[in-house]
This record gives C-alpha cells, sequence and structure tokens, in this order.
C-alpha cells in the first residue's frame, strides 16, 4: 500500500494538470502575482510610500470632485419620472429669459401635452415664538404640487385642492428643531404672519424642492431651506405672474412639441391684448437644466477637468518612479528569463503589480475622497443646489475602481514594454551587472523624459488657472464697491408687510441707533448692496414732463431707504441733496438718481428739480455696485421708504450703522432697540458690512481655493518627479563623471552638465504647457466672475516660478554628483 500513490505521480502535479483542463491555471497564477506583488511592495518601502500617496492624492481628489458631478449632474432628480418634469419660463423684451409667467391657468386649461402644470413662490413668513417672531422660509404653491413631483410625505398627508393656507407641511428639519420630532405633532397649530396653521404633514429631509434658497434675499446664504410648503390662495392668480411654474408633460410627448404648443397658446392670448402689453411669450426646459443650471455645470466640468489633469500628473509622476525602478530589477527580470519565465508571464507581473498598487493607492484614496466630499458640502450647501445629495455612493465607488483599474493599466504599460523587449544581449548584459542596476535604453529614456515634460506642463496649466484666478481675486478685492464697507454692521429685520404697517417704526430704530455711543450713521435700506436684486422697473415708467421717452428702452432698479442710510455706507451726495425729515408722507415726492441713471436720461444736463411721473428729482448719488464687484453699475432710482416702499414681507428692511470702531459690539444694543420699538420684528443676518463684500465672492473663492490647490499639489508632483529622474541620471552616470574629474573636469562643470538636462526638460515642458494654457483659457470663462485672457504678466510670474522650483529640485542631485569621489565611484564600478 505504501507504494500506491507512486503509482499515480505526484498529486501536486496531477492538481496542476487537473488546474490546466479545467481553465483555472488563470487563477492560481493570478493569486501567486498578488502575493508576490504584495510582497515586493513591501519589501520596496519608499518606492510603495511614494507611489502610494502620489495615486491616493490624485485618486481621492478626483473621486471627490466626481462625487458632486455625479450628485448634482448625472444622478436624476429624486421625483418620479423626472425626465418628464419640465420649467416652464416667461419671456419679455425686457427679460428674453427666466422671467416670471403670465396665465398660468389658460395653460393648465387648454394645453394638451401635460398632466399637470403648477405655479409656486418662495417666501418668508414669520413665525411667533413666545413675544418674539422668528423667520421662516415657505413655498406657496397650488393644489397638486407634491402629486405632480411624486413624493409622498413622511407622516401624515400633502395638500390638496380642497386645502387652503391655513394648512402647511413642514419639513422634517423644521419638525425636529420646531417641534421636538414628536409624532404627535400633527394637528399642531403654529402662528404665523399673526394667523393661525395646522401642520397637517412632514416632508421627509431628503425633499428640497425648490432647490436653493426659498427666499428672494439670494444674498442670505443662510436661509438655503424650504421650512413650510402652504396653498397658494385659490383662483386668486389666474392671469397674473407667478415667479415659478412646472409641470409634468405626458408619456411619451417631446419637450419641443410641448413648447410649440404652449408658444401657440401664449400667442392666441397675446392677440386679445393692447399693444402695449404685447410681446410676452413662455418657453421651456428640463427641470434638471434648470436645479442645475448651465453655468454651474460649466464651472463643475471645469473643476473635473482640473483634477483629471492632477490624476494623470500623478500617474505620470508613479510612472516615472516605476521606469526607473525597473533599472533596479533588470537582473531580477534577466533571471526570471533565464530560468525560462515566458515574456507574456513577465508581463502580467508587471501588470498585477500596477493594479495593486493602484487599488491600494484607490483605497487610501478613498479615504480622502470622503473627508473630501464632506468638506466639499460643508463648504458649498449655499452656492450649490441638491447640496444635500453629494456622498460617496455606489456610483461614486463605481467610478473609484474604474479609475484604479485604468490607471494601474496605464502605469503599467512602460515596465510591461520594458520586459516584453525579446532582447537577448540586454538580458546578458543584466546578468552580468554586479550592483544590479542596468542602464535605460533608448526608447524607456524618451519616454520618461516626456513624461517629465508631459508633468512640467501639466503643472503649469493648473498654475496658470490659479494665477489667472488670483489675478481675478485681487482685482475685485481692490474695485471700489461706491461705498465705504469698515466699521459698519448690517442687521435684517422682518415682519408681515401691509399697506397698514407704520413705516415710521423703522424711522424710530435708526433714530435711537444714531444716539448710541460710538455710531457714526444709520438708516435702513430694503435692499443691501451686493446682497439682492433691485425691483425692476423700466425707462417708459420714468419720464419727464415735457420730454419724450428716452429710446431705446432700458431697465431701471427701484430701491427704498431712510434718512441716514447714505451717509452709514459713505455714499456721497454728488449733486442736490438726499433724503431728510421733509420727504415723509403725504410730502411732494422726492426722488433721488444714481450717476448712471442721471447721465442716460439726461446727458450733460442738470438733473436737479426736474418732475417726472416718478416725482421730482431732488439728488443725484454715486454710483454703487449693487448686484456683483464685477458688474458696473445699472441705472437706479431711490425712493425715501416714508412715501413709497416694498411691501414684500420677504425682503423686510436692512438697518445699515456705521460704527467709530469694532461694529460688532453694537449688535446688542441694537437688539434691546429693535425690541423695545416692536417685539415682533424678527432679526436675522447680522453681519459686518466686510462680511456681506467677502460674501458675495463666496463661489468665486470657493473655485479659487479648490484649482488653487490641485495647482500646488500638481507642482509638488511635476517637482517631485523632474527631482528623481535627474537624481536618476546622476547616479546613472556616476562613472562617466567620475572619468570626467579624474580627467580635470571642475565641480562646477559637472554640476552644468546635470542641471543642463533639468533646465532642457522644464523648459520643454514650460513650453508645451503655455501653449495649452492658451487654449484651455477659454474654459475659464463659466465662472462666475469675468477672467481675462493671460497676460505677460501673469505668464511670466508662473513660468519663472515653476523654472526656479525646477532648478531647485535639480541642484540637490547636481551637487551629489558633482562631490563623487573619482576614486570611490570607479572601485564601486
Amino acid at each position: 500500500m505504501m507504494g500506491e500513490p507512486g503509482r499515480f505521480g505526484s498529486p501536486l502535479r496531477w492538481r496542476e494538470a487537473s488546474h490546466d483542463v479545467w481553465g483555472w491555471r488563470w487563477l492560481d497564477d493570478l493569486g501567486q502575482d498578488i502575493r508576490y506583488a504584495l510582497r515586493s511592495l513591501a519589501a520596496h518601502k519608499a518606492f510603495s510610500t511614494t507611489a502610494i500617496i502620489t495615486l491616493a492624492l490624485g485618486i481621492g481628489a478626483t473621486t471627490a470632485i466626481f462625487s458632486v458631478v455625479s450628485a448634482l449632474v448625472f444622478r436624476p432628480l429624486p421625483f418620479a419620472a423626472p425626465e418628464r418634469l419640465v420649467q416652464i419660463r416667461g419671456s419679455s423684451p425686457l427679460a428674453p429669459t427666466g422671467d416670471a409667467v403670465n396665465n398660468r391657468e389658460a395653460y393648465r386649461r387648454e394645453a394638451t401635452s401635460f398632466e399637470s402644470i403648477v405655479g409656486y413662490e418662495a417666501g418668508a413668513r414669520y413665525l411667533k415664538s413666545g413675544d418674539e417672531a422668528e423667520r421662516v422660509m415657505t413655498v406657496r404653491a397650488d393644489a397638486g404640487f407634491f402629486e405632480m413631483l411624486g413624493v409622498p410625505a413622511l407622516r401624515g398627508r400633502t395638500f390638496g385642492a380642497n386645502d387652503t393656507p391655513a394648512v402647511a407641511v413642514a419639513s422634517e428639519v423644521f419638525w425636529r428643531e420646531h417641534l421636538n420630532g414628536d409624532p404627535s405633532a400633527l394637528g399642531t397649530t403654529l402662528t404665523l404672519d399673526d394667523q393661525p396653521v395646522t401642520i397637517v404633514g412632514i416632508m421627509p429631509a431628503s425633499f428640497q424642492f425648490p432647490y436653493g434658497a426659498a427666499s428672494l434675499l439670494a444674498g442670505i446664504a443662510s436661509e438655503a431651506r424650504t421650512d413650510l410648503w402652504q396653498p397658494l390662495e385659490p383662483d386668486t392668480r389666474p392671469v397674473s405672474r407667478i415667479g415659478s411654474v412646472t409641470g409634468r408633460l405626458k408619456p411619451g410627448v417631446p419637450l419641443a412639441a410641448a413648447d410649440s404648443e404652449l408658444k401657440t397658446i401664449a400667442r392666441r392670448i397675446e392677440a386679445q391684448l393692447p399693444e402695449a402689453a404685447r410681446g410676452r411669450s413662455v418657453y421651456l426646459e428640463p427641470l434638471a437644466e434648470v436645479v442645475v443650471a448651465p453655468p454651474i455645470r460649466r464651472v463643475l466640468f471645469l473643476l473635473f477637468g482640473a483634477v483629471g489633469l492632477l490624476l494623470a500628473l500623478a500617474c505620470a509622476n508613479v510612472a516615472n518612479l516605476s521606469l526607473a525602478r525597473m533599472s533596479v530589477r533588470a537582473k531580477e527580470v534577466a533571471v526570471r528569463t533565464a530560468l525560462g519565465a515566458g515574456r507574456g508571464r513577465l508581463v502580467r507581473q508587471l501588470m498585477t503589480e500596477s493594479l495593486v498598487l493602484s487599488l491600494v493607492g484607490g483605497a487610501a484614496g478613498l479615504l480622502i475622497a470622503t473627508w473630501g466630499t464632506a468638506q466639499l458640502v460643508q463648504a458649498a450647501t449655499a452656492n450649490l443646489p441638491r447640496a444635500h445629495e453629494i456622498g460617496v455612493d455606489w456610483r461614486v465607488f463605481a467610478f473609484l475602481l474604474a479609475v484604479c483599474t485604468i490607471a494601474g493599466l496605464a502605469l503599467g504599460v512602460a515596465p510591461a514594454a520594458a520586459a516584453a523587449r525579446d532582447d537577448t544581449r540586454a538580458t546578458q548584459s543584466a546578468l552580468q551587472q554586479t550592483n544590479n542596476r542596468s542602464t535605460m535604453s533608448a526608447a524607456q529614456r524618451r519616454v520618461r523624459d516626456g513624461l517629465v515634460v508631459a508633468e512640467v506642463a501639466m503643472a503649469f496649466v493648473l498654475a496658470m488657472g490659479a494665477a489667472m484666478l488670483v489675478r481675478e481675486l485681487v482685482r475685485l478685492r481692490n474695485t471700489h464697491p461706491g461705498m465705504e464697507t469698515a466699521n459698519v454692521l448690517t442687521m435684517h429685520l422682518g415682519h408681515r408687510m401691509t399697506p397698514q404697517t407704520d413705516v415710521r417704526q423703522f424711522y424710530e430704530i435708526a433714530r435711537r441707533a444714531r444716539e448710541l455711543p460710538g455710531v457714526r450713521a444709520a438708516g435702513f435700506t430694503q435692499m443691501l448692496p451686493l446682497q439682492n436684486w433691485g425691483w425692476t422697473s423700466n425707462s417708459t415708467d420714468f419720464v419727464v414732463k415735457g420730454r419724450p421717452p428716452v429710446r431705446p428702452i432700458f431697465p431701471i432698479q427701484l430701491r427704498y431707504v431712510t434718512p441716514g442710510y447714505f451717509e452709514a455706507l459713505g455714499i456721497p451726495i454728488v449733486k442736490g441733496r438726499g433724503f431728510g425729515d421733509r420727504d415723509e408722507q403725504g410730502a411732494p415726492p422726492g426722488i433721488l438718481l444714481n450717476e448712471t441713471l442721471a447721465r442716460r436720461y439726461f446727458g450733460d444736463d442738470d438733473p436737479i428739480g426736474q418732475v417726472t411721473t416718478r416725482g421730482t428729482i431732488a439728488g443725484v448719488v454715486r454710483d454703487v455696485r449693487q448686484e456683483n464687484l464685477d458688474r458696473p453699475s445699472v441705472p437706479e432710482l431711490y425712493y425715501p421708504v416714508a412715501q413709497n416702499w416694498s411691501q414684500l414681507s420677504d425682503l423686510g428692511m436692512t438697518l445699515v450703522v456705521a460704527a467709530r470702531e469694532r461694529p460688532e459690539a453694537l449688535t446688542a444694543p441694537l437688539r434691546a432697540i429693535v425690541r423695545e420699538v416692536n417685539p415682533a420684528l424678527a432679526i436675522f443676518a447680522v453681519r459686518t458690512m466686510e462680511r456681506v463684500v467677502e460674501d458675495s465672492m463666496a463661489d468665486f473663492t470657493l473655485y479659487l481655493s479648490l484649482i488653487a490647490g490641485f495647482a500646488l499639489v500638481a507642482l509638488l508632483l511635476a517637482l517631485t518627479g523632474t527631482y528623481g529622474v535627474i537624481a536618476y541620471l546622476a547616479s546613472a552616470r556616476t562613472k562617466e563623471f567620475a572619468i570626467r574629474s579624474a580627467l580635470g573636469a571642475s565641480s562646477s562643470r559637472v554640476t552644468r552638465l546635470v542641471l543642463g538636462r533639468g533646465v532642457a526638460l522644464t523648459g520643454i515642458g514650460l513650453a508645451v504647457g503655455l501653449a495649452a494654457a492658451v487654449l484651455a483659457a477659454p474654459l475659464v470663462n463659466g465662472l462666475p466672475v469675468t477672467v481675462r485672457p493671460p497676460g505677460v504678466a501673469t505668464v511670466a510670474p508662473v513660468a519663472a516660478f515653476i523654472a526656479l522650483a525646477a532648478i531647485a529640485a535639480c541642484l540637490v542631485p547636481a551637487l551629489r554628483a558633482a562631490r563623487v569621489s573619482p576614486m570611490v565611484a570607479l572601485r564601486d564600478e
């Protein structure tokens, strides 16, 4: 019996033979390749650590940005059949795109392409909380709002056709913060704008429609939320304007057909209107493209392209490291070849090592991506719609695996190609080496140098992008907004505004504020500069008596202020007078123009005292950049609040107080004054004017920070790659430099020889990068700020900095080569 196994041979041999028969041999080989790759990476810690960190940075940053792009662009809206949801937009001669919509009832009644058409408007209401008021953000919508979107309530129900504005559906966040998350809170009655409102349902936290700030105060970042949804008053807006209208197309109806049908209805309605009221129409856009507008999409793809460059640079860096490592492993490869290993087997082993390296780097990159995604969400919540949906999900994980696989295959190409060469002479030469190092082939050297050139070029492109944005940020910071922002505190006050609201309370608050110690001036405005737009009228409503209307028609923004406002913001009166006690209710109406309106309408004529359809012109004030520091002033007309103001509750009023020093110290005294005058006034968005200016540039600053971060990492990787190549070059030519030194070459001569190669590669990389940067420059036009084309003043410093940094990186191996002792080097060889 002891001899029985011998009759059949070795069990291991039989197992291997059976694996070959069943086709499982590749699985055994793969397991061996993976184990060998892990042992190899563990044995070469310096290479492995450097490569893994480099790949983790590139893969992690790319995955973090992709998580944003995936959530905002690629992921469908979280509604039923979102591809059939469209936004109905109005158009008019003064607002060709994005205008409000008229006659939605006619469209709802006559259009056959839609299952439903729902109008809604966002605004603020004021919740009674004890003796004080709290501002809450609301959406008032037609019945069928929730049914159109196909989103059920988390608890309770949504409102329907039989409900009145006395009911409301609360957000889950509002339910938890104001109703303590109590399941029995359904049926609770709240007091909104002095009216009872009953909570009938709770929407899940994932429901955030309409996206973005449910407020006309777009500059108030903290209001990027919706607290309550209420029914609109029934049949109160059959033909009037409403800001937002969303529709659901019937199955199979193309967008173009529905758009054509609505335009036909609009033309029929327009034909029944007087000539002066014509020129309005509607058009359709997919809801997904309205939620995440094309400008935001362009910015996201720009960031994704920038981080893609960073990933490519990281891969180029690791590929260069792998090439250098192959020269060290040449003898190992030669030995395995001499022992019978096939070229295909060697190539598979090297590709497996690259994939394992990439996957380990991807695992580390996943940690970076998770952290980076959380930071992006925190920083961009106020600037990006659907920000609460951003996260690392299966799509992001699949993307990461795909990137790791592609990166691993790309990294393995050069080493595998070197191993696949059937070069007997090279194999014999490697076997004869005594120092485990061989010289790269000409093809490998070209690849190595090309990778360095590519790294420098990509780093230059990213650095140029960052430099251009920094230049524009400096320009914006140096742009005078037309007002003084230092030591100025702003405080928003809100309450339900009606024709019976006593505006004198705001005058009283401003008067008491001026009496506080340390206060220079105080006044109110209804729309704070850089935080909101103005009410838009046009030149047909502003006509000087005795003059024909100005042509062509141009828009005019209306603003409402109290005495003391211009003094508080340091806006000078350039002609005439400002508002004072004489401009009270019942007095002859007086108005102020800004310089742009005065120049546009009157040219060189003096406008003071001219009687217009809007009042008598009392003065002209300096232009102020109201909407954006990057946009010039537009024609503006100012009213005194006592005579004319908007009763839209969403806007409220903003107290502006100029202090002699430290305006923040005035917050508590000002709150006390407001409570004394009217405890029902809600106080919100208290911040300095300098903070308001910074907030107006928040989105641009975020994009700049990201691209600058990418550029910094890219520069470090490019310098690392350049250093590695020059260090390898100096090491490979040690014998040559020793002979040169023995024959009398000076240390400076050897240093120049090494530096020359690095400088040449850097110079070529900068030239390629400059050409690429010029071609890519128009891509930054999608940012929310005007970005001028790069000039010499931008290109030269960036190129000089990269060149000097590259020279510094090359100088270390160059000096080391110059200090090599000829005797020691020749003995080692």
